[in-house]
């Protein structure tokens, strides 16, 4: 536990004091519950497991979901959240070593059967949604408002698709938009 908190540090001393950062804590917090859960003796566990619990209500309004325990999330050493909010990280999760996830990311369940495992070094931007038994390969970069469904082989970035300007006369919504503004304006259009 110690040894994945000190490399966590080293990841948030980057932008100042990485004891005010709630990225940190919130990841200090799942640590201290994965070293509770690990615990041999259940006199020891259970009101360990109890301070766990109560500190993770410290850190409620984040909204991050980031369960400890047998069937948790698992993460490697030097895990970075930026701005931690609106972060659900499912149950049985593999994240390697290294990571950096930004806010408003799922990763979770979703038509392939399983859960995703992230390899090491992997960006993961605002947005991204990584979904069912997928692998994201180490030294990859999941761009903002992806949504992943199929394997990532190591070294690639996942862009979205670039949005495309058309005319309004091309969408059939548009149109149909248009020309009922116009019949209630006694308007023709050409």
């Amino acid at each position: 536990m110690f040894e994945n908190l000190r490399r966590d540090i080293t990841k948030y001393e980057d932008h100042g004091r990485w004891y005010t950062n709630p990225g940190f804590w919130i990841v200090a917090i799942y640590r201290f519950g994965m070293w509770a859960d690990s615990l041999p003796s259940k006199f020891l566990r259970i009101p360990m497991w109890i301070l766990y619990r109560i500190l993770k209500l410290t850190l409620r309004h984040h909204n991050v979901h980031l369960w400890a325990g047998r069937s948790g999330t698992r993460i490697g050493a030097g895990l970075k959240l930026i701005h931690p909010t609106n972060v659900m990280i499912g149950n049985n999760v593999e994240i390697g070593k290294d990571c950096l996830i930004f806010h408003d990311v799922t990763l979770g369940t979703g038509q392939i059967p399983g859960t995703p495992k992230i390899g090491n070094n992997v960006d993961i931007y605002p947005g991204a949604r990584v979904l069912g038994g997928v692998t994201i390969g180490d030294h990859s970069m999941v761009g903002a408002n992806c949504v992943v469904t199929r394997d990532v082989p190591p070294d690639s970035i996942i862009l979205t698709p670039p949005g495309r300007v058309i005319p309004r006369s091309l969408s059939p919504v548009a149109r149909g938009a248009d020309q009922e503004t116009a019949t209630s304006t006694n308007q023709v259009l050409p």
